[in-house]
């Protein structure tokens, strides 16, 4: 994970604590909201921001920096993978959570 990645992940996570505070949902699922959705965003961003497109515009005449960038794309979707199994229950407590207060 790139620095830029990192420092998106971290505004997010701000802005989404801020936001969580609002609805006042807290506690550990909030935290866990708050990290693991900060992430999928951020690395989703830059995996259509930058991976996706270096991917599409490499020449297939560069197989080896194809292959960099198709491991990187798959670490990146494995993150993302994990990252929303780890949060998901910590969701459904959000939506419940929301909509017992409509």
């Amino acid at each position: 994970m790139g620095d830029h990645t990192t420092q998106r992940i971290m505004e997010l996570q701000s802005q989404l604590r801020i936001r969580l505070a609002e609805l006042g949902f807290a506690g550990p699922p909030a935290t866990s909201v708050v990290h693991h959705l900060a992430e999928v965003a951020a690395l989703a961003q830059d995996l259509a921001d930058h991976s996706l497109p270096l991917f599409l515009e490499l020449s297939s005449a560069h197989k080896e920096s194809l292959a960099g960038v198709v491991a990187h794309l798959k670490y990146d979707l494995d993150e993302i993978k994990d990252s929303i199994q780890d949060m998901e229950p910590d969701l459904t407590e959000l939506l419940k959570f929301l909509r017992r207060d409509s």
